[in-house]
């Protein structure tokens, strides 16, 4: 009896002193006005824009809006606060280009219009340049001295609706904050760093200031005619000829000079303007398939972001094998298409030959994503069939641990059936929301036009994150 008492009072002693820890340590945690929920939240970030860089088969290039992130939530670019042009392609936003995450060129805004109902816009395109990345160390340098010397936290973006979201601006326009709030800065006659040319010896300016008139001159030497000259007296001087004004005339020649070398602290020194598009009303859509035509993504943010290389580096050889393995996997989702819809159906030794397949790494996982887009002529699966009928497939994929490529998703369809089952056609893959995770933007066509979404990656599936962006 009393051995067992003894280990109840023990038992009871050792739980009393376990409560009081607890609850000590809690209200030590727990300070006043503040709560860990609180604490954990993040602020969102915003505004980002995301929009595709298209360079048409006519040479032309021009900016198609499609979604923006602000507070955690996506919007369609196209229709967020149009007044009457979106937000997403004002004039001087400035959009970084992409490809495979790494930077690929610079599209800033000048010109937005309608086409079809719809807005794009027009702008000028500068490549990027292995030079750029010094200049992006020293833009991160001055950024880094800034910050200890903070200017004013005022914003000044021409609205009266000081809360409105501005997405990223080009250096000196209207919407840069640097340069309405410090115009003396970029004024080129305080700029102490700008470089100055020597005057020749019979400028105009300093020969005025440093010598007479030649009138007042009395040891001038003066010119005798010829014999049989005309007795006419000479005309006055023009002051719009001689060496002087030749000089003059050199000088305003080299500012229409485009081959002329111009110092820019802040812009491109030459950047390649796009010239005027087609009319709205002969303008052709996008021809995704055209010899030679490339899209991008691009991202204007309005803070400061570091992205990364979504390319998944492995030998030429192994991404042949994971590439062929889900070239067979499309082949096979043709097939059952093709037996479902009774279409032509593929003979057994059909192969993919024609397809754009991409690596990608999504997710700092080393299992590769893998994307395939196909097309396959009806002439080419059976003979005899309809010669405008083509099936189309776009596959993404994941590869396994044993190098074996899993299906996560898979659309198909024909030509016939647009209507129901879209195109898909990849972009490319690209960090929409800024939280390092790489996302696959995708173009669909359908029997009534284009339309762009965005699709999340998981080991087992692809989600829907976003569908909108302007329809051409």
């Amino acid at each position: 009896m009393t051995n067992h008492f003894y280990r109840k009072s023990v038992r009871r002693a050792i739980t009393a002193i376990v409560a009081i820890f607890l609850t000590v340590t809690t209200c030590t945690a727990q300070e006043p006005g503040q709560t860990r929920t609180s604490s954990a939240r993040k602020p969102h970030r915003g505004p980002r824009a995301l929009a595709v860089i298209e360079f048409l088969p006519t040479g032309k290039v021009r900016l198609v809006p499609i979604a923006l992130w602000i507070d955690g939530r996506y919007y369609d670019a196209s229709l967020y606060a149009a007044n009457p042009e979106p937000m997403a392609v004002e004039p001087d936003t400035v959009y970084e280009a992409q490809s495979f995450g790494e930077p690929t060129g610079i599209f800033t805004v000048t010109q937005p219009r309608q086409v079809n109902g719809n807005w794009i816009a027009d702008g000028t395109w500068r490549p990027h340049l292995p030079m750029d990345e010094k200049a992006a160390a020293d833009a991160k340098k001055a950024a880094a001295d800034k910050a200890k010397n903070p200017p004013s936290k005022t914003v000044f973006t021409g609205e009266t609706d000081g809360n409105r979201p501005v997405l990223k601006r080009a250096p000196g326009s209207g919407g840069d904050s640097s340069s309405s709030s410090q115009p003396s800065q970029s004024a080129p006659g305080n700029d102490s760093d700008r470089p100055v040319m020597k005057r020749a010896p019979n400028d105009s300016a300093s020969s005025s200031s440093s010598q007479p008139p030649a009138d007042d001159d009395p040891n001038r030497p003066v010119m005798h005619r010829a014999s049989g000259s005309s007795s006419q007296p000479e005309p006055a001087a023009d002051p719009n000829s001689g060496p002087a004004a030749i000089t003059q005339s050199a000088a305003s020649s080299d500012d229409s000079d485009p081959n002329r070398p111009t110092l820019s602290r802040n812009k491109p020194s030459h950047p390649q303007p796009v010239a005027d598009l087609p009319s709205p009303k002969t303008e052709a859509p996008f021809i995704a398939t055209a010899k030679g035509a490339k899209s991008y993504p691009a991202i204007s943010d309005a803070g400061t972001y570091q992205g990364r290389p979504m390319l998944y580096n492995i030998s030429p050889g192994e991404r042949k094998a994971q590439q062929d393995q889900v070239a067979q996997i499309a082949l096979d989702e043709i097939r059952n298409f093709a037996a479902k819809h009774h279409g032509p159906a593929i003979p057994r030794t059909a192969t993919i030959i024609d397809y754009d397949a991409r690596s990608f790494d999504l997710d700092y996982s080393s299992s590769p994503t893998i994307v395939l887009s196909t097309k396959l002529p009806a002439t080419l699966a059976k003979a005899g069939s309809s010669p405008d009928l083509t099936y189309f497939a776009t596959v993404v994929a994941k590869i396994d641990i044993n190098g074996q490529a899993q299906k996560i998703f898979s659309m198909v369809t024909d030509s016939h059936h647009l209507d129901a089952y879209p195109r898909m056609e990849l972009i490319d893959a690209v960090d929409a929301d800024a939280n390092g995770r790489g996302d696959l933007l995708f173009r669909e066509y359908s029997d009534v036009g284009i339309k762009y979404s965005l699709y999340r990656v998981s080991p087992y599936q692809l989600d829907q994150i976003f569908e909108g962006g302007s329809s051409l």
